[in-house]
């Protein structure tokens, strides 16, 4: 890949974003802040995940701080959201891939990680009151590792959507108990659930104790079901043709040798189609 310019990362923040607030009634000098993780899924700067989000890049990343030499531990789903959550490498974390037997949210990564976690320790050790709404890991909710009546330690309010992405016709746990959700947009689209059900909690939380959020969309994950009113947007975008587009890679990795070089005109339409929905 080339090197992005500052200008353009700052424009291309968007798989985290951390803003720190200030608590409301705290003297100055006990003053914990407040600090809201919002976490995107499968988002990419270099493919333009930006774009479209002109307010996010208004109100964070052009009012805030961007990392310009972060990366990712793990290309894996699950792995990567048990480093963001415990800080460790997949190598000591030991969640290895995106199943129970690779400890994705297993039994044994309830016992060994779960505890230790840095939402859990900012509620056991700091005082917190914390909240999570959406993906948490990709196996979260197996009958085999508890079902959805499991809540990690450390939140005070928990929100979590069962297994894996998806936006209508879906299971969350509501601190535990299933809540069944089906295909009305009005009440049912996943998106806007969690920024109601986070709305909700700013509104009616204790002004008396710090507060950690983390909201975890799936988007925009496949299977990139938009909200109704932008199926319509983009329509004459197109896949990045990139220099390296459709041409076959032969000193990469032995999985993307095995493409097929040219892709049918069908491989294509596909990309595009994937990318205007993202």
């Amino acid at each position: 890949r080339s090197a992005m310019s500052p200008a353009a990362v700052a424009r291309g923040l968007a798989l985290a974003a951390l803003l720190v607030l200030s608590p409301a009634g705290a003297t100055r000098q006990a003053r914990r802040p407040n600090v809201v993780l919002i976490l995107t899924d499968d988002q990419d700067v270099c493919l333009g995940g930006m774009t479209p989000l002109k307010k996010t890049n208004a109100l964070i990343a052009q009012m805030g701080i961007t990392f310009l030499n972060a990366y990712v531990p793990s290309a894996l789903c699950c792995p990567s959201r048990a480093s963001i959550l415990t800080g460790k490498y997949p190598h000591n974390h030991h969640v290895v891939n995106n199943t129970l037997e690779g400890n994705c949210s297993s039994k044994l990564w309830q016992k060994i990680q779960e505890p230790y976690t840095f939402p859990a320790l900012l509620k056991t050790m700091c005082g917190y009151q914390t909240f999570f709404a959406g993906k948490y890991l990709n196996e979260y909710g197996a009958e085999d590792a508890g079902g959805v009546g499991h809540v990690p330690p450390g939140w005070s309010f928990w929100y979590a959507l069962e297994k894996n992405s998806k936006y209508y016709n879906y299971t969350l746990s509501v601190n535990g108990k299933a809540r069944r959700h089906g295909e009305n947009y009005s009440v049912d689209y996943l998106t806007d659930v969690l920024a109601n059900m986070s709305l909700d909690f700013l509104e009616y939380k204790s002004n008396f104790e710090p507060f950690f959020m983390m909201i975890s969309t799936p988007a925009p994950h496949s299977p990139w079901t938009a909200a109704p009113q932008y199926t319509k947007s983009f329509q004459n975008v197109s896949a990045p043709r990139n220099s390296n587009f459709n041409i076959h890679g032969k000193n990469k990795h032995w999985l993307i040798r095995q493409a097929k070089t040219p892709m049918t005109n069908s491989s294509i339409q596909f990309l595009d189609d994937a990318y205007r929905k993202r």
